[in-house]
This record gives C-alpha cells, sequence and structure tokens, in this order.
C-alpha cells in the first residue's frame, strides 16, 4: 500500500496527541483539538494548513501495512527532518519519533525490530509518550548489534515508562518528571557502556 492509498480513516491520533504551535492553531499535546467531532474534524475542508501538510510515518512508509495506522498499533511514527537531528545522524536520512499512545497495544516485537532497522542505517530515533522526545539511540546501540529484539523491546519499555509521570504532570512536576527520565537514560546508557 504505497503513501497515496492511506487515508487517515477513522484514526484520530494526531488530533489528540500531537502538541500544535502554529499561528492558526495552538493545542497542548494529549488534548483533543477543538474542531474534533464525533466523525473526525469539523472543518477537514477549512483545515489550518498545518493539518493540510502532516503526514505521520504510517502514510509516508509504503512498507507499512493497515495494522500500523496509529490508532491501530498504538504508536505514531513522526518524521524529523534532517535539520533538526544532531549532527552525527544527519547523513542518514530523517529521525523518527515513536509517539506512544497506548502502551499495551504498541510496545512490541514489531515495534522493537523496527527501532532496530533504523539504528541499524544510523537514524536518529527518539521515543515520547505524548511528552517532549527523549533519544534512544546510545541505549540500542548494543541490543541491536547483538541482535537481542527481547532487549530492544525492554529498552523501548523502561524509555516509555520513565516519560509516563511527565505526561499528565504540569509545571515544575512535569520538568521535574522529565528531568528523571532524562537521567534515567544516562544511567542505563552508562550501564551499558561498562565492561
Amino acid at each position: 500500500m504505497s503513501a497515496p492509498e492511506k487515508t487517515c480513516g477513522p484514526c484520530q491520533a494526531c488530533c489528540v496527541a500531537l502538541k500544535i504551535d502554529a499561528p492558526e492553531l495552538r493545542k497542548p499535546s494529549g488534548t483533543a483539538c477543538v474542531h474534533l467531532a464525533m466523525q473526525g474534524c469539523g472543518i477537514y475542508e477549512t483545515r489550518p494548513s498545518v493539518c493540510r501538510s502532516f503526514l505521520c510515518g504510517w502514510r509516508l512508509l509504503p512498507e507499512l501495512d493497515a495494522s500500523w495506522r496509529p490508532d491501530l498499533a498504538g504508536v505514531m511514527l513522526l518524521e524529523l527532518p534532517q535539520s533538526q537531528l544532531p549532527k552525527t545522524y544527519r547523513n542518514s536520512g530523517p529521525g523518527w519519533v515513536l509517539v506512544i499512545l497506548d502502551g499495551e497495544k504498541a510496545l512490541n516485537l514489531r515495534l522493537a525490530k523496527f527501532a532496530a532497522r533504523l539504528v541499524k542505517r544510523n537514524a536518529a530515533v527518539f521515543i515520547s509518550a505524548m511528552t517532549p522526545r527523549l533519544p534512544l539511540n546510545a541505549q540500542l546501540q548494543a541490543p541491536v548489534a547483538a541482535g537481542d529484539m527481547k532487549a530492544v523491546l525492554a529498552v523501548l519499555r523502561r524509555a516509555h515508562d520513565a516519560l509516563l509521570p511527565a505526561r499528565n504532570a504540569r509545571g515544575l512536576g512535569r520538568i521535574w518528571a522529565l528531568y528523571r527520565a532524562q537521567v534515567d537514560r544516562m544511567r542505563a546508557t552508562m550501564q551499558q557502556r561498562r565492561p
């Protein structure tokens, strides 16, 4: 199924999960857009350009079948342009953010294999739980090199679990939760590097 053939259908993940900060539309992540109605976008024909131009990874990547649609898979893949990536990854194409919408659906070996393929080609990989994103490459390199998909999945689960407290927190509570997630990520990376 090629990207142009894929349509959003009943999926409304981007209308809820994403933070939008454009002149024509502003909303925090994890909050439904004010234009979202039971049948989908209530202003679809006149929706803002930020919405018209957005395509999630499922729509962009022809190799992902219908089961990868965000509402079904529990994960929305967001492409990051090379200009937004650390220099180390810019020559490897776009980066990807794994936005976990539903951990029960998303955190499985299929997602672990997808993340591993990205790491193998040196693409930047991040994770989000409708929160600011955390980089994962340093944590994923060793299990990917070993071909250990269960360990890759364990990294994804740990990072997701570390981000969850920041999902609903606000103000200093959110900052503290994100700080702890970053410290947990750095600690796990350092432990992997020890002989």
